[in-house]
């Protein structure tokens, strides 16, 4: 298992983290395999089944040092080299001393640009999930054992800091990380981009989770609703904001900040009051911001672009050390 080495730029190095160094899938060491830094493509069986992904790991970290660990998942027709080039995560993780992979969903591959409408399993109970997201959801509920597989592959190369795993996607990527946050009690945070949720959060698995949710103003592909409690609101979905504020128990209220891109896209950021101190929820929008990622300087097969708005990269990862540490 495993791919060939493409490159990536060195950083500064690791970082403590502050949870435990997770080990092998058999309960081995960590950090033992060299050959895998930097960016690197990797095939996986998973159920039978070929699954591919990119993995990036900062050059001159040490990798006995248990690193902070970041999924992130892309949308319906993009593949993870597309995630990689949008979310600008490789130059964060070089800075900061993180490990970030960018899984394929199903039939998805980045080696050969294969995509597919429907990447993910974002409701694994058959429930509709707000907007368009319903009608591309896979059944196929293999992509939680897929980030397991992920997880146990990239610790061969790197000490992973247990305590400090987070999610990330876009549009159906976005909606697999509702789930992801809904179901995964290894995730410590996560940070939806352009999707949507369940109309409940009720049967939901996990406990409190620190969530900041992403969403653009014109978006045509996703309703804004699905997520914003300011947009036209979605029958039969409350919005996401609204759901995860009621989960972890957060006041209906919230404060406004600006949110702008020094290139002048204008955004501003909710965030809600009374939250548990392991429970923060904020929702950041991007006004006139179509169905892109915020501060992508590029953006395939996204609608419109986000590159003149804040960094929803930045934006999340200041999220996670602020309020998921």
């Amino acid at each position: 298992m495993g791919g060939d080495a493409s490159g990536g730029s060195s950083g500064p190095g690791g970082s403590e983290g502050g949870g435990g160094a997770t080990g092998d899938a058999g309960g081995g060491a960590c950090g033992t395999r060299s050959g895998k830094r930097g960016k690197t493509t990797r095939t996986l069986m998973v159920g039978g089944s070929s699954r591919s992904y990119i993995a990036y790991l900062p050059q001159s970290a040490s990798a006995t040092t248990a690193m902070p660990f970041v999924y992130v998942f892309h949308g319906a027709n993009q593949d993870g080299s597309e995630l990689f080039d949008m979310t600008q995560y490789s130059t964060l993780a070089d800075s900061e001393g993180i490990a970030v992979v960018f899984p394929d969903g199903q039939g998805t591959t980045s080696a050969t640009s294969t995509t597919a409408l429907n990447p993910w399993s974002v409701s694994d109970n058959g429930a509709a999930v707000c907007g368009a997201g319903s009608l591309v959801s896979n059944p196929n509920a293999v992509d939680f054992v897929f980030m397991d597989a992920i997880r146990a592959d990239v610790v061969q190369d790197q000490c992973l800091d247990a305590q400090h795993t987070f999610a990330t996607g876009f549009s159906m990527g976005g909606y697999f990380t509702h789930h992801i946050a809904c179901d995964r009690t290894d995730i410590r945070a996560a940070a939806p981009h352009s999707g949507g949720t369940l109309a409940s959060l009720g049967a939901c698995k996990t406990g409190h989770v620190p969530i900041i949710i992403f969403h653009g103003t014109a978006d045509p592909l996703i309703a804004p609703g699905c997520d914003d409690p300011n947009s036209p609101a979605q029958l039969g979905f409350p919005p996401s904001a609204t759901l995860w504020a009621q989960k972890n128990g957060c006041k209906a209220t919230y404060v406004t900040t600006p949110a702008n891109g020094t290139a002048g896209g204008d955004g501003q950021c909710y965030l809600y009051d009374g939250c548990p101190a392991d429970g923060q929820v904020e929702l950041c929008t991007f006004t006139n911001m179509s169905h892109a990622w915020a501060g992508a300087p590029v953006c395939p097969s996204c609608i419109g672009s986000g590159a003149t708005y804040a960094s929803a990269t930045q934006l999340e990862w200041s999220f996670f050390k602020k309020y998921a540490w």
